[in-house]
């Protein structure tokens, strides 16, 4: 059986992630928001990008680098 090496995500790129990832859910929940015809809202937008960004800086806390043969 063979095991994995799970390595931590340094706390730079888990910011940068989170706020990158954050961002890219508030864009396109705020395009949906424009396709239902609900006015843009920057509260919304930037609650959206603080949480969304926060939960997944919180969930990609360690990864799974591929063995190389």
């Amino acid at each position: 059986m063979e095991e994995n090496n799970i390595k931590k995500i340094t706390i730079k790129k888990r910011i940068i992630t989170g706020v990158f990832s954050g961002v890219v859910f508030a864009i396109f929940m705020s395009g949906f928001d424009y396709f239902d015809g609900t006015v843009f809202s920057l509260p919304k937008f930037i609650f959206h990008a603080l949480f969304f960004g926060l939960f997944m800086g919180i969930a990609l806390k360690y990864k799974v680098p591929k063995k190389r043969d």
